[in-house]
């Protein structure tokens, strides 16, 4: 299935993905971006995506519905979340981390807007 035990950019069962080079976010300025790149629930929704593989722009459309998927792509990147190369989407440290956050958060009930 690609996973290889020891490394720490991927998930188990997922294919391997590459890790993006930003950082989690440290500013204000950068926990703001955030913030508003995750109170949409199809943004949230595009993450949990991510982190279970899908990453390429028109698988991501597919599954999340292509309706401005631009607009959501670039408020995830402006937010450290992903990096786009093409129609290929690479995950961030952040993007990552807030991915396996929301989706608890989605499996656990509390984000009943995801």
């Amino acid at each position: 299935n690609g996973y290889e035990p020891g490394r720490t950019n991927q998930i188990p069962g997922a294919k391997i993905m590459e890790l993006g080079k930003k950082a989690k976010p440290i500013s204000p300025e950068e926990m703001a971006a955030v913030h508003h790149a995750l109170e949409s629930p199809i943004r949230r929704n595009m993450l949990i995506l991510m982190n279970q593989g899908i990453l390429t722009v028109p698988d991501v459309a597919k599954a999340a519905g292509g309706k401005m998927l631009q607009y959501q792509l670039h408020r995830l990147e402006l937010a450290g979340l992903i990096e786009l190369e093409g129609d290929r989407i690479i995950l961030t440290e952040a993007g990552v981390a807030y991915g396996e956050l929301v989706k608890k958060e989605k499996e656990l009930g509390g984000a009943d807007r995801i």
